[in-house]
């Protein structure tokens, strides 16, 4: 097996410098020039220069020949934009004045204190609901579980936030409205981001396990349980929900990125200082540094848990080989 990982994590770097490569050309070709966005209109073109030598714009893109011609050495050839971004080296946040992996530091935990209670309360809910309505098929718990579920997987996001926010927080004054804090008292402003979205998350979930659920109660094996006296929740518990981890794998392995970008539209209704308020803002103010580093982190991260993904399969599928 460790072949085998060792032998995926070689077949994503290829894929991983494909990414740099293509996020270094779009921002260094078609994005506006940073150094102008961060000086204004106002500044002379010595402080625009000054700007693009402290952010380090003044290198060569590709290759520094000047400088390894100078020195007479092939090693300067890589002190480029370039090969900065291919070893994770990048310039200041332009709007944060700060290293960006140190501003990653930061917001990393954050957008962690929200999406991972999300990911296991949805996680275990959707399970839970779907082994129960899809174990009573054609009954009205089912009727009323499918019916919310598309009911939540319609309504638009950005509505369910906004009635929260009035209904929870200006009415009720169960939670704040919007805003963050430190220590003990972020509880307070991450309840609502979270019953939020596991309310959101269920729709979809709860209708993609059912129907993988009601294939495997509809196999023999399941019939000829029953049909010796077992009990239904052993069934459920013991054969139904260990056949079908393959699937529940995939779906949980592939959102775990989520977790480290957090949510986009969330974090900025919510004014939640993570990931996902970081992106938006450093997209709004032209803060190449910032999103070059965060589609970078977040290509790493799918990368790896498509690896775990394949190792996963085999741990809960004995049937499954890595080879």
């Amino acid at each position: 097996m460790w072949a085998y990982v060792v032998r995926k994590f070689l077949l994503t770097i290829p894929i991983l410098l494909g990414i740099v490569f293509l996020t270094f050309v779009l921002f260094k070709y078609i994005a506006a020039d940073p150094a102008v966005a961060y000086a204004g209109k106002l500044k002379s073109p010595e402080e625009i220069e000054a700007i693009r030598h402290k952010l380090e714009l003044d290198k060569p893109r590709w290759i520094n020949i000047h400088e390894a011609c100078a020195q007479q050495s092939f090693w300067p050839v890589f002190n480029s934009q370039f090969f900065d971004a291919l070893r994770f080296h990048y310039p200041q946040s332009i709007r944060y004045q700060e290293s960006v992996w140190r501003l990653f530091a930061r917001k990393a935990p954050v957008s962690l204190a929200i999406q991972f209670p999300v990911f296991i309360i949805e996680l275990g809910l959707q399970l839970a609901i779907a082994l129960y309505v899809a174990s009573h098929r054609g009954r009205p718990a089912d009727y009323l579980a499918t019916i919310l579920a598309v009911l939540g997987m319609s309504i638009p996001a950005l509505s369910i936030y906004m009635a929260a926010q009035w209904f929870f927080g200006a009415c009720l004054r169960w939670f704040p409205v919007a805003g963050w804090d430190t220590g003990f008292y972020a509880l307070h402003f991450m309840a609502l981001p979270i019953l939020v979205s596991v309310i959101m998350g269920l729709g979809g979930g709860t209708r993609f396990y059912r129907t993988i659920v009601l294939e495997e109660i509809n196999a023999d094996y399941v019939r000829t349980a029953r049909a010796k006296g077992v009990q239904r929740r052993e069934v459920l518990l013991t054969h139904v929900l260990r056949n079908v981890m393959i699937p529940v794998v995939t779906n949980t392995i592939v959102a775990l990125p989520l977790l480290f970008t957090g949510a986009l539209l969330l974090e900025r209704l919510f004014q939640i200082p993570g990931f996902g308020a970081l992106l938006v803002d450093a997209i709004g103010d032209q803060d190449q540094p910032v999103v070059m580093a965060l589609v970078t982190v977040t290509s790493i991260i799918y990368c790896l848990a498509l690896v775990a993904t394949d190792v996963c399969y085999a741990i809960v599928d004995p049937r499954v080989s890595l080879k």
